[in-house]
């Protein structure tokens, strides 16, 4: 079974007419909550290791709140996908409708699974003529994905801004690129009057130097995972850190995931599951780029006292 999301993203790109006959040679019969895997415990495990873990499945992986749809992008074959559960038994994975036309670059659903929202190079008034990534939405109608719309102005820039993540409150979390010895850094626009505002930075103990990137919002705006690259202390290329919120509304110091999360390779992408339990993310430790999940207490252990206010309710 290995490769099979490599030859599933062929054939659904390239012979949807087989689609059919992949399904019954190959695609196996999972059952229950997670693709019906078994739940990982404090140590990361690959996620639906030969199913969805494959050689080219770079990750962005998101479920919705009642856990009956997954996402994730298969890299390589220009596609993002996501399986279905009906009658408690997981679909064949499918594009997401506009993925290929619009190059997702990076994707993640929200938890009610009404909206996707996603950066591109698909072009539009604001960015015609250039390649800068931005930031864009589709909004799910009556179980039918709507037509991609890139967001205003006041996110969008000549810069490129990617990963955005969003929180109950309808903020929107993601990175813009400056192109110079600032790097990536971490922004947010607050939602107000139906509308995004002007983007403001996290601030220094989120953002230094060093390029920070691929934000992770708590929906509650607990916490923020992301990760940053060739930090002092840090233990490969990229690693996973994060920063919570005080009682007084600032975000506290960093903190490195540490041995268990991070490794000499690159770890990117998180993404925590709605219901609180699991942590995902994407690594590249085993030469490619997987999928890994692991308990969400794990998170918990770096919480300093200052935010113990604030403290994650783990929901079983």
């Amino acid at each position: 079974m290995k490769l099979l999301i490599g030859v599933l993203c062929i054939l659904v790109l390239v012979q949807p007419n087989l689609i059919s006959r992949v399904q019954e040679e190959d695609w196996p019969v999972l059952k229950g909550s997670y693709l019906g895997q078994k739940l990982p415990g404090m140590t990361p495990q690959i996620f639906a290791p030969g199913i969805i873990s494959t050689e080219g499945t770079q990750g962005y992986p998101s479920f919705t709140q009642d856990g009956n749809e997954f996402y994730f992008n298969c890299r390589r074959r220009g596609g993002w996908f996501f399986t279905k559960r009906k009658n408690n038994t997981w679909q064949l994975p499918a594009v997401v409708p506009f993925s290929v036309q619009y190059g997702f670059g990076e994707a993640i659903v929200t938890a009610d699974g009404s909206k996707i929202f996603f950066c591109s190079k698909h072009p539009h008034k604001k960015s015609k003529g250039s390649d800068d990534l931005d930031l864009w939405m589709m909004e799910r109608k009556e179980g039918v994905w709507q037509e991609p719309v890139p967001l205003n102005s006041a996110l969008n820039s000549d810069k490129h801004e990617a990963f955005p993540t969003r929180a109950l409150s309808g903020n929107l979390y993601f990175f813009r690129d400056y192109e110079d010895k600032r790097g990536c850094e971490i922004l947010v626009s607050k939602y107000s009057n139906s509308t995004f505002t002007p983007p403001e930075n996290l601030g220094p103990t989120i953002n230094s130097e060093k390029h920070e990137c691929d934000p992770f919002i708590d929906p509650h705006e607990r916490y923020v995972i992301y990760c940053v690259r060739d930090r002092e202390g840090g233990f490969g290329n990229n690693d996973l850190y994060v920063s919570f919120k005080t009682e007084a509304g600032t975000w506290t110091k960093s903190f490195n995931l540490g041995p268990r999360i991070n490794s000499q390779s690159e770890e990117i992408t998180p993404h925590v599951s709605p219901d609180g339990n699991y942590l995902f993310f994407s690594s590249n430790r085993g030469g490619d780029y997987n999928i890994y999940w692991v308990d969400a207490k794990i998170i918990e252990k770096f919480r300093p006292k200052e935010s113990k206010s604030t403290e994650l309710k783990m929901i079983k």
